[in-house]
């Protein structure tokens, strides 16, 4: 038998090919998402849209039922790639995902293509398959032109011209009307500026849009909308290149065009174009920088906002016009306006809380007090109602900051007193990271007043750090600022003060050893001997004891300092208690000198002071103890660093004498 035609059956082979190649790309789509998989499958798909593209040049004899097979084929995979697109999942985002779904689209397209033309006469209305075919092209060269695949934008628009010239050989107007032959002229031609434009071929856009200029007055709405949208796309990436001049010429035809319909007629999504619209156009005209396209770009604003009142987008048109203002001229009354209504209107969300509080910053950083206000109007009427600490503890950071900038710090200490008792009645204390992050402002504020001698703001910023919605940062935080209050006190030499803060901490708080000795210091200005005495009993207790010498060493100065015999004497008293439990070389080195000065100021009390007759039979307590102490000491002959013997023959010989001397001046006693 003779063999056929080759090239026939190469070509039918190829058709065949195409068949089974749409069959297992099909299934695929929906799993292919790593990227060796899409990378094979891509490679596979641009050498059959190359096969496809080739064979369609030309007439082919194909059998109907193959025909059929190959539209089937494209309408399943074009579907299967509105589905896909319709996910918008995680991994349908990525580059290489989108591009397959785009490459696809593009293969499919010509599938179809190809296989109508082998049905042409066949079966069903050739206008309608030309009408079909081009509505199809333009949605795949809008996809195209959108994911930056111009060679698909190109060949899809190349098909679609052969189709129109072909609507126009047919004399297509008696059957699809001459309203839908311009619209399909005036989508054609702008899709055509569009594709001239991402090629910076902006002559050749501005050809194609002169063109359409006359067809685009005469479209129904549903056209104007889908057309001013791709106007719009045009001047956007105009803008995003930085030619805001040929950008703000597109973005203006766009306006002209969805404005010149009439409003009650537009779609739900050409009302958002018509939105998105002004919305470039705005921000364009503000990136030109001139006054007067700042000018232009609030008129705009106004007319929009006359239409639709007072959304929140027109809120930030206008907020984003007042900061394009020299600050010698900025409006600040006007901006917290804005932001006053921003902050009653705005859908909350991470997002809207964070352009509030930046904006409500730059208000502040711009001079206006008012700032202050519109944080404490937002966590109280907007943040406490619903409830998000995370928000709360976020606005509550940023109005604390500003409370310790205010050059009025102690009214700023006060209001914000007032504002944490409002938001203690209705919400929860804040979690640790915004107590410890709102206290570190705090400390740093009051720090510095206490530098500057300021007592009495220290004290109240010490009052608003210790305020129970800050209690999650626990007892050593509420001690570091108890005593920093109890400082304040002691500097403005009011000991009562001091002692109420210390009678409400928490016991262990109390029993902290610097907590102790800041009582101590109480004790010497009231002249409280109770006090001294428990204060000093409680840090020889201590099982710190080097610690412990080291801070009862300091209440000894302290109390020398003040005069305050009695108060020394306690203190050295302590100390030389300490030594009982710690017999380390380097403690024990210092254990006569002690010993000898606690001697010397008993008999100087006794001698000098008017309090030695009150005290006088415990002073010869005191004195006999030390001896006491000093013998049990010797006897258990303790050693310096250095191995040397502390308790020397001349100072035992000092011991000794003294010991016989106040034994004999005492006898009488």
């Amino acid at each position: 038998m003779a063999s056929g035609d080759p090239l026939s059956i190469g070509r039918d082979r190829k058709i065949k090919g195409l068949i089974e190649f749409s069959t297992d790309l099909l299934p695929k789509l929906p799993t292919s998402h790593d990227s060796s998989s899409t990378d094979t499958l891509l490679a596979d798909l641009n050498h059959h849209i190359t096969t496809v593209n080739a064979i369609s040049q030309k007439p082919v004899a194909v059998s109907p039922e193959t025909a059929e097979d190959l539209k089937e084929a494209g309408r399943k995979l074009w579907n299967e790639c509105i589905r896909e697109k319709r996910k918008r999942n995680d991994v349908l985002a990525s580059p290489l995902r989108s591009k397959l779904l785009v490459r696809t689209r593009l293969f499919s397209f010509l599938v179809n293509v190809f296989a109508r033309e082998c049905l042409r006469g066949r079966k069903g209305n050739v206008e309608d398959d030309a009408v079909a075919i081009i509505n199809q092209g333009l949605v795949l060269a809008k996809i195209c032109i959108n994911e930056s695949d111009l060679d698909g934008a190109r060949l899809g628009l190349a098909k679609v011209t052969q189709y129109i010239d072909k609507l126009r050989e047919l004399d297509a107007e008696n059957h699809i009307g001459p309203g839908h032959r311009l619209n399909i002229e005036a989508e054609y031609l702008t899709m055509r500026c569009a594709l001239s434009s991402k090629e910076d071929r902006l002559d050749v856009a501005e050809h194609m849009y002169t063109k359409a200029d006359d067809l685009l007055r005469h479209l129904d709405p549903l056209s104007a909308e889908q057309l001013a949208d791709t106007l719009q796309d045009i001047g956007a990436n105009l803008s995003g290149k930085g030619d805001h001049e040929m950008a703000l010429k597109w973005l203006r035809r766009a306006h002209t065009l969805i404005n010149g319909q009439e409003l009650e007629r537009l779609s739900t999504e050409g009302l958002e174009v018509r939105m998105a619209i002004h919305h470039d156009l705005i921000q364009t005209l503000l990136a030109t920088g001139s006054p007067e396209r700042v000018q232009e770009a609030d008129d705009l604003v106004s007319y929009v906002e006359s239409e639709i009142g007072d959304k929140p987008v027109v809120l930030h048109w206008k907020l984003e016009i007042l900061q394009r203002s020299p600050g010698e001229i900025f409006d600040t009354d006007a901006c917290a306006s804005i932001l006053r209504r921003m902050v009653r209107s705005l859908d909350l969300s991470d997002a809207a809380l964070g352009f509030l509080l930046h904006n409500i910053k730059e208000l502040r950083d711009r001079g206006s007090r008012v700032a202050i206000g519109l944080l404490d109007e937002l966590l109280l009427t907007r943040l406490l109602p619903c409830g998000n600490m995370d928000w709360i503890g976020k606005t509550l950071v940023r109005r604390i900051w500003m409370g310790t900038m205010d050059t009025e710090a102690s009214d700023a200490a006060t209001r914000l007193i007032q504002l944490l008792e409002q938001l203690a009645e209705d919400s929860r204390p804040c979690n640790v990271d915004v107590a410890a992050a709102a206290q570190s402002l705090m400390w740093k504020k009051l720090d510095a007043s206490y530098a500057k001698k300021e007592y009495n703001v220290a004290e109240l910023w010490c009052q608003v750090a210790l305020h129970p919605i800050f209690s999650s940062t626990g007892e050593v935080s509420q001690g570091k600022f108890a005593r920093r209050l109890i400082l304040c006190a002691i500097s403005r030499s009011e000991p009562e003060a001091a002692k109420s803060t210390f009678d409400a901490l928490p016991t262990a708080v109390q029993n902290d050893q610097l907590t102790r000795y800041l009582m101590f210091k109480v004790s010497l200005i009231s002249w409280d001997h109770d006090l001294c005495r428990q204060c000093v009993e409680f840090l020889s207790r201590s099982s710190e004891n080097a610690k412990n010498r080291d801070i009862l060493y300091a209440c000894v100065r302290e109390a020398q300092q003040l005069g305050d015999k009695l108060a020394t004497l306690e203190a050295l008293k302590a100390v030389s208690a300490t030594f009982i439990t710690d017999s380390s070389s380097a403690a024990t080195a210092n254990l006569p000198s002690v010993l000898r000065c606690t001697i010397r100021l008993v008999h100087i009390i006794e001698s000098q002071d008017n309090q030695g007759a009150d005290q006088a039979a415990v002073l010869i307590d005191d004195i006999c103890d030390i001896f006491e102490k000093a013998a049990g000491y010797a006897k258990s002959d303790p050693r310096d660093e250095n191995g040397n013997k502390v308790f020397t023959v001349p100072e035992l010989e000092w011991f000794r004498k003294n010991a016989y001397n106040v034994g004999v001046t005492k006898c009488h006693v």
